[in-house]
């Protein structure tokens, strides 16, 4: 009876494992692409550098280059409400009081994530970032910009 049991559980595990493997396989055509295009980390970096200079000059032309027009800003405040603002290409407002240190960049195909820890001046406590880009036909674009206090790495 035991030798019975343990063919029969073997039996069904083989099983289960062909039946897996069958439907892995009939949806090998549509696997994702893997292949990871080290010109867009590239692209995406200086998209990253070039969002920092603007942030920190005041330069509309690197704001440009780096931020999607129909991107925002969004994050919940410290009352608890969430809240949200377009990007403004044409404002040439600066922030000079943070250093910023670039913690991951994560890449999908046309979609990128950068994880970001701004060191404020006049804070204690660092800021973190989450910018979402994306490639357009303009190339790789910032569209989406979180942030908030007390996030860990």
């Amino acid at each position: 009876m035991f030798f019975y049991n343990n063919v029969l559980r073997t039996s069904f595990f083989l099983f289960f494992l062909c039946a897996t493997a069958s439907t892995l396989l009939a949806q090998g055509g549509d696997a994702p692409n893997t292949k990871t295009d080290f010109s867009d980390r590239q692209a995406i970096l200086t998209t990253i550098e070039n969002f920092y200079i603007g942030d920190h000059t005041g330069s509309i032309e690197h704001k440009r280059l780096s931020m999607h027009e129909n991107g925002a800003y969004r994050y919940v405040n410290k009352a608890g409400e969430y809240k949200e603002s377009q990007f403004q290409l044409d404002s040439d407002n600066a922030d000079p009081n943070y250093r910023e240190e670039l913690l991951s960049v994560e890449i999908y195909d046309k979609l990128a994530l950068a994880r970001l820890r701004l060191d404020q001046f006049r804070m204690d406590e660092p800021e973190y970032k989450l910018m979402t880009l994306h490639k357009t036909a303009e190339g790789w674009k910032i569209t989406s910009i979180t942030w908030g206090f007390g996030i860990t790495q």
